[in-house]
């Protein structure tokens, strides 16, 4: 069975308890598929991403195949305002606040009426105005939204915002991007920089928003110097992530991107 997120941020858990972690989020609008339901609970596999994991079923609101393929047909639109509001029934003041990034062209499979702004067709340029919209907002782990946020979904929703599809994941992003940059000094806007923690694993990500800096969340989403060896935080004068990789997505004849 499908169903589609009819709130504005709904957690995603690790297990079918509140009192679990928050793994990622789904924002209004996008869909997903129950793989089962146990009590009060569903655990769902994300259709942006195909990322896994319990959300409580009175977020959901179940939707049949054939119109789950309705949807499929019709091309994405997110919202682009840091918070804007759909009309969730005739009541003009029946309202309900959605984030940047919410799949509004998904509001009329819900009888719901969005008259916002939308993401239109931007420009390779436009990724780091994309990027500074999430500018101080709190890292929260899971988080995908503009009230909270971390790492990889910062890289994520930069990205879905010009239509590409990246995974949850920070380990799972870098897997999945094949072009190597070989140094800082090749390294172009919008390109994505991994770093590493004191054993190794990589744990962080960011993007670079001009030559030298780059755009993390990191206690929140800020703007640091990078470095040949990582991020350098301006307030404690330290590097605090070491740089392991720079991989690029966007190719150099890629000018115009859509969704």
């Amino acid at each position: 069975m499908y169903a589609i997120c009819h709130l504005s941020i709904v957690p995603i858990r690790e297990e079918s308890s509140h009192k679990s972690e928050q793994i990622s989020q789904l924002l209004y609008g996008e869909l997903c598929f129950i793989i089962k339901k146990e009590d009060d609970w569903c655990y769902i596999r994300t259709d942006f991403d195909d990322y896994e994991g319990w959300v409580e079923a009175r977020q959901l609101t179940p939707m049949s195949e054939a119109i789950y393929e309705e949807t499929k047909k019709i091309l994405p639109r997110y919202a682009s305002d840091m918070v804007d509001y759909v009309q969730v029934s005739d009541k003009e003041y029946d309202l309900l606040p959605i984030c940047i990034g919410a799949t509004v062209s998904n509001a009329p499979f819900m009888g719901h009426l969005f008259a916002g702004e939308v993401q239109r067709k931007v420009l390779r340029k436009n990724i780091v105005e994309i990027a500074l919209r999430y500018l101080n907002a709190p890292y929260l782990w899971g988080g995908k939204s503009p009230f909270g946020i971390d790492s990889a979904g910062l890289v994520q929703m930069v990205y879905k915002l010009i239509g590409i599809r990246l995974q949850r994941e920070v380990s799972l992003q870098y897997d999945s991007i094949k072009n190597d940059v070989n140094s800082l000094q090749e390294a172009e806007v919008g390109d994505l920089l991994f770093f590493t923690n004191n054993v190794g694993r990589i744990v962080h990500v960011g993007i670079l928003i001009q030559s030298g800096y780059l755009i993390h969340a990191y206690g929140k989403v800020r703007v640091d110097r990078i470095e040949p060896e990582g991020i350098y935080d301006v307030d404690t004068q330290k590097i605090t992530h070491s740089l392991y990789a720079i991989k690029r997505i966007l190719d150099d004849d890629e000018k115009k991107l859509t969704k």
